[in-house]
């Protein structure tokens, strides 16, 4: 959070449900027009996630409010008349709430992320501190554990990985941590691009880890790599397959997320269209995480 509670006597603290799928738009959203920092808390036995986030009292909030419902109308009619909840609450209230929201998530066997401000230690567990400024790639989605869990599987001693849609910078710092001999992390977010080189920092593997704002056409056409990852969409994955394929090295492996069950046989048939047969795939509740060898 880049607020300065120093200089604020009170903020408005607020939260709303929304479905699981929609998080990411709507997190993102708020990101960009509200508040510069969220806390995503998923509900026992309940399919909504709550997005908590908190804004300066005296900033003019209502209009943004207002934006933020048409926005939540606009991706889905039956939000028509959502809930959003404000309450006021005391800068430093403010400060101790946010902190203790804020969990550690574990993921997999031996990854867990945590706030910075967590002094927690984790035997026998990768430890990535993480600023969670981001809605993407703070290890609570789907499609981010299971890339992670994915990666948990490969030996990156001295292998550099390319990071399409690089987001928060996790997949590449989890990399640098195992070993990666380099770390090429592309987004066409600037956000995305701050936040990723602020957290390599914090993680101590700027060294390793470059972040810079493109695509996979802003990729050298000469470079190759031995891991490619992309956590993105179906719509962005599907198209790029033929490149981050050239961009991988014959016997490395392309990690593919961010695809829904229902997406399964078009990506599988654009697979085989670019002669990828050996692929396999793990399933997160509706996402698929996919793991394809490239020859």
């Amino acid at each position: 959070m880049t607020m300065d509670a120093r200089q604020v006597q009170w903020y408005q603290e607020i939260s709303l449900a929304v479905p699981a799928e929609e998080v990411d738009p709507v997190a993102n959203y708020i990101i960009e027009n509200i508040a510069q920092g969220i806390v995503l808390e998923d509900e026992d036995g309940s399919s909504s996630t709550i997005i908590r986030f908190y804004v300066a009292a005296e900033d003019e909030i209502a209009s943004r409010l207002a934006g933020l419902k048409k926005y939540l109308a606009a991706i889905n009619p039956n939000h028509e008349n959502i809930t959003i909840n404000q309450k006021n609450i005391k800068n430093l209230d403010w400060i101790d709430a946010y902190r203790k929201s804020v969990k550690s998530v574990p993921i997999g066997d031996s990854i867990v992320i945590k706030p910075p401000w967590n002094r927690e230690t984790f035997p026998g567990r990768v430890e990535i501190p993480l600023e969670p400024k981001m809605a993407f790639g703070t290890g609570r989605h789907e499609t981010t554990r299971g890339t992670l869990v994915e990666m948990e599987t490969i030996d990156f001693s001295g292998r550099p990985m390319l990071d399409i849609g690089s987001g928060s910078g996790i997949l590449g710092i989890y990399a640098a941590l195992k070993g990666a001999s380099e770390v090429l992390a592309y987004d066409i977010d600037p956000t995305a691009i701050e936040n990723s080189r602020e957290n390599f920092k914090l993680n101590k593997v700027e060294s390793v880890c470059r972040a810079e704002l493109g695509s996979i056409d802003d990729v050298p056409a000469d470079r190759r790599f031995d891991v490619v990852v992309a956590n993105i969409i179906k719509s962005v994955i599907v198209p790029i397959i033929g490149p981050l394929k050239s961009h991988t090295r014959p016997g490395g492996v392309m990690i593919l997320s961010g695809l829904l069950d229902r997406d399964r046989e078009e990506i599988e048939n654009t697979l085989r269209e670019h002669n990828l047969y050996g692929f396999s795939f793990r399933r997160d509740a509706e996402w698929l995480t996919y793991s394809v060898q490239v020859e």
